[in-house]
């Protein structure tokens, strides 16, 4: 309003001047010179006659100066004008300009270069916006060009007597004012739409303003905020030194932010997240108060789902690990404090991994979360039933009152899990195996007791599975030898201190050693020797087997290799393979790798596993396998008949041997179960045009028997220990075999 204001001052002055000028050009059109007596009777003979001509030509001369004045005076006025200026004739040519218009529109250096030229043709720009608002009759109007505003106003100059009209286009830059409306739109908009409640007090703190955001968080409309204290959304969950702490940074700082509940129309309570800042004027004074609220609601849902999560099992519901520590702790504390003595009992189901494995992680969930379900209904409520991870759940029995409470409930929950679970109509059975710790007798902290009851469970499995087991010294002192073993174990990979060891394979028929079984020894940096069956089942589990595996293949291989260019004649080594080894990715191409760099034919090498290998997941075992039977290598069922697997197995497997184990071999001929075990699992391997090995023969009259029913293979004491490779060696080249007594 203030810009236009000015606008139309500053037409109406130079309109002022133009007319002043006209005028003057109307009374002396002619120039003194011009003047002569007939010319001077014709304009004034009385004047002419009643005075002087020298009095005409002063009159004329100051009446040419006046005009000379007012022109430099327009001219003047033009070129300093913030305003661009361009008059023309009403045939749309230039009749004059300032030099502001020269800069902004026309193509020249100075007003006299456009002069007399058609306005379109010199104009920059072209002349659309003039010419539309003569057509349209229009006074003012507003255009863009080159990223810059202009408003240009229009005004006609009538036509005099001896002068035609003009016309005159005032140009006004009007960028600054259209970015500054721009922006104050921009505000407007953000503050109509954001997200976020807006209110502006004034400095008795009485609301002025809202946007929409704020009213919808408070529940209030914006007619009954305005003039209202914000007080009016103060609850009663913070104290007064809460709110004396807000005005006193709000007075210090100019600005106070924090979370607050406050609470709305209808008496609910809303959690925020609030800013109120003080605004002031150029000299410092506050003229405002600003209010930007957020309703964090959704945020505190969110953290206290994410603080569930964290400390609940997802699955079942249960408190995990974590939360179940954090309850351990403070069982302590209040048993420390009461005197009182508590309980945990560590359960894991006994066939659940079988179950998982063989009927699908959905069939397994519904056995954990069923399992979950049955120990809630065992406890009381002040007890606390968690899931570890896996199929281990724990149980923590505060407020012990008597020594019989652990094993009655103990009794309760191993028969509660013997019963069936009931997935898809059918019948699973898991059952479980319980460790116990009570305090303080079993521990006095919660990690010695969570591992003292794990401890005690596992050794309830070793015993035989579905049952519970207290925790005792005894078996800490078998965990701590367990963790020496492994801890030696790994420093044993690292340095390498395991052996192989030769045992031969004797052809019955001929009496001579046709194949070498490698074993592996481990001889300890103190000299102490460490039996295979206890640091196997260690690797095994801690699956350093995987790189023990490798070595031993890599081993056998080479020496097998070694003998083959000394001439020894041996048919193919026999190494044993765990699971952990047959499922271990790339454990098919490593053993091809190992053929390849010691260039020896799949033939050469016979790889031995037992029945529990090929009942963890027989289709996977066939694609290994298969695999490596493309390249010839031959594979070996050690301690056949010990396992619990379908015979199914069998034709479904690329198998060349079946060794019998020693358990079956050790009573012949004495025992006649032994003998017809033995000969029947004889017969089996030559009906499936297998090879049956008898493992474990000591005495003359067991290999005479096996001879007899058809047994061609053989490897025991009778015939050698597992011997060195020189001893074994030496063995070989012997003119007979060293029989052992």
């Amino acid at each position: 309003m203030e810009n236009k204001r000015k606008h139309q001052e500053a037409v109406a002055y130079i309109r002022a001047k133009v007319d002043q000028l006209l005028a003057l050009l109307g009374t002396c059109p002619l120039r003194p010179e011009e003047l002569d007596d007939d010319t001077l009777i014709e304009l004034d003979p009385i004047g002419i006659v009643a005075g002087s001509f020298t009095q005409v030509l002063d009159n004329l001369n100051t009446t040419n100066r006046e005009l000379t004045a007012a022109k430099d005076e327009i001219r003047t006025i033009l070129d300093t004008m913030g305003a661009a200026v361009v008059v023309l004739n009403r045939d749309l040519t230039i009749d004059d300009c300032n030099r502001l218009a020269i800069t902004w529109f026309l193509r020249g250096s100075n007003p006299e270069d456009v002069r007399g030229q058609l306005l379109d043709s010199t104009c920059r720009c072209g002349a659309a916006n003039e010419q539309r608002m003569l057509t349209e009759n229009l006074s003012e109007t507003d255009f863009l060009l080159n990223h810059h505003h202009y408003h240009v106003v229009r005004s006609d100059i009538p036509d005099a007597p001896d002068s035609p009209g003009k016309i005159v286009f005032l140009y006004f830059d009007i960028t600054h004012q259209k970015q500054a409306e721009e922006q104050l739109r921009l505000y407007a908009q953000i503050f109509r739409n954001t997200a976020e409640g807006v209110a502006i007090t004034d400095t008795d703190q009485r609301i002025i303003e809202v946007n929409d955001a704020f009213c919808r968080i408070t529940g209030y409309p914006a007619d009954e905020l305005f003039g209202v204290s914000p007080l009016i959304f103060r609850s009663s969950l913070h104290d007064d030194a809460f709110y004396a702490e807000m005005r006193r940074q709000i007075l210090q700082i100019g600005y106070w932010r924090g979370e607050i509940i406050n609470r709305n129309k209808d008496g609910s309570v809303t959690p925020l997240i609030e800013t109120i800042s003080a605004v002031r004027t150029a000299d410092g004074t506050v003229s405002h108060y600003f209010m930007l609220i957020s309703d964090i609601s959704h945020l505190k849902e969110t953290q206290s789902r994410l603080d569930y999560l964290a400390h609940h099992d997802p699955l079942t519901g249960l408190p995990n690990r974590l939360l179940f520590n954090d309850r351990l702790s403070h069982a302590i504390s209040r048993a420390l404090r009461d005197n009182s003595r508590f309980a945990v009992l560590y359960i894991d189901l006994d066939r659940f991994k079988t179950i998982n494995d063989s009927l699908g992680h959905d069939v397994g969930d519904k056995v954990l979360t069923e399992t979950a379900s049955r120990l809630l209904k065992l406890v009381r409520h002040s007890d606390t039933v968690a899931r570890l991870g896996g199929d281990e759940f724990v149980l923590l029995l505060e407020n012990l009152t008597s020594e019989e409470q652990v094993p009655m409930l103990s009794d309760r929950v191993v028969e509660e899990l013997r019963q069936p679970f009931m997935v898809n109509d059918t019948g699973l059975h898991a059952g479980c195996s319980i460790g116990i710790t009570v305090y303080p007798d079993d521990g006095q902290d919660a990690v010695s007791l969570l591992k003292n009851a794990d401890a005690a469970m596992y050794k309830m499995k070793e015993l035989g599975r579905d049952g519970y087991l207290r925790y005792s010294e005894d078996l800490s002192s078998a965990v701590n030898a367990k963790l020496s073993l492994e801890n030696a174990l790994r420093v044993a990979v690292r340095q390498q201190e395991f052996v192989l060891h030769y045992q031969p394979i004797i052809d019955l028929e001929h009496g001579n050693i046709i194949a070498a079984e490698a074993l592996i020894r481990w001889t300890r940096q103190d000299g102490s020797l460490v039996p295979p069956d206890q640091f196997i089942p260690v690797a095994e589990e801690t699956r350093l087997i995987i790189p023990i595996g490798e070595w031993v293949a890599r081993t056998a291989l080479k020496q097998f290799s070694q003998w083959r260019d000394a001439g020894l004649a041996l048919d193919h080594i026999s190494i044993n393979t765990s699971a952990a080894q047959v499922f271990h990715r790339g454990f098919a191409e490593m053993l091809i790798g190992l053929l390849d760099e010691y260039r020896l034919d799949g033939h050469s090498v016979q790889i031995e596993l037992t029945e529990q290998v090929l009942l963890h997941d027989i289709k996977a075992c066939q694609r290994v396998l298969m695999k490596l039977r493309e390249r010839g290598v031959r594979v070996a069922i050690d301690d056949f008949g010990t396992g619990y697997s379908s015979l199914a197995y069998l034709k479904q497997l690329p198998i060349d041997n079946l060794k019998i184990d020693r358990s079956f071999v050790r009573d012949i001929p004495a025992d006649a179960n032994d003998c017809a075990i033995a000969s029947a699992i004889i017969s089996l391997a030559r009906t499936l045009g297998l090879e049956a090995v008898a493992e474990g023969i000591e005495t003359r009259e067991q290999e005479v028997y096996l001879r007899g029913v058809g047994c061609r293979m053989a490897q025991g004491y009778r015939y050698a220990r597992p011997l060195p490779a020189r001893d074994f060696e030496a063995l070989l080249v012997s003119p007979g075999l060293q029989q052992l007594s």
